[in-house]
């Protein structure tokens, strides 16, 4: 079971059919985000700003990997530049995410990165997809049970990295509802018994240890549906 579930979560997350090792953008593009990045984002990044983030290195990527490319560059089209954000054009967003790819090590291809891919591209480091980081915030569908008070997560599909995990959006619920069950297992944190039997969506800090996955729960809703 433990060979199983660490496959499980190295897997390319559910509807994602590339990852950033498959060149995802080209080198013309990456050539005009060093422009944009040098001019603008460099004044903060490259010292001028104590508290900015570092965008280049293992730190980086950890930040980032096994989420779609949407959830960076979200992050940075909404609020940047730090005194001015989400003034750039869209163009400039996508052309400043293709160097920053190509400065943390991923190859380029034929083909400039779009807006329409960024949901199906999976940000992977140089060695692939990797176990979800400690502390990521996740979403995960799975059947609530209570054994002797002990409540866990059974059957659960593999998880979805989440920017926000203490609500949730229909949409995100509809999904879950929806998606087909797994094999997962994890214990919950902060959970009560009420909803055992029940399929639910659970959103969450992922919490590796020796002895297993648990989620500590920030969010829980029932889907509507009964486990078999």
């Amino acid at each position: 079971m433990g060979a199983l579930l660490l496959l499980a979560m190295v897997l390319p997350v559910q509807g994602q059919t590339q990852t950033t090792l498959d060149g995802v953008y080209n080198n013309s593009q990456a050539q005009r985000g060093a422009r944009v990045y040098r001019n603008i984002c460099s004044h903060c990044h490259e010292g001028g700003e104590p508290d900015a983030d570092p965008l280049f290195g293992p730190d980086f990527i950890d930040r980032w990997r096994e989420a779609p490319l949407s959830f960076l560059h979200g992050f940075f089209s909404r609020n940047m530049p730090g005194d001015e954000p989400g003034t750039l054009k869209d163009s400039e967003y996508l052309d400043v995410l293709a160097f920053l790819l190509k400065e943390n090590g991923y190859p380029a291809g034929s083909a400039n990165l779009s807006v329409e891919q960024l949901t199906q591209i999976q940000l992977v480091t140089d060695a692939g997809p990797q176990p979800m980081p400690a502390n990521a915030l996740v979403r995960v569908v799975g059947c609530l049970i209570d054994n002797k008070g002990d409540v866990a997560l059974q059957q659960a599909a593999l998880p979805h990295r989440v920017r926000r995990a203490d609500e949730y959006t229909d949409n995100e619920l509809a999904l879950s509802t929806q998606e087909a069950l797994g094999s997962g297992s994890y214990s919950l944190r902060n959970a009560e018994p009420d909803l055992a039997g029940h399929k639910v969506q659970v959103k969450g800090v992922w919490v590796p240890s020796g002895s297993g996955i648990s989620l500590t729960v920030l969010s829980l809703e029932d889907t509507g549906l009964m486990c078999q």
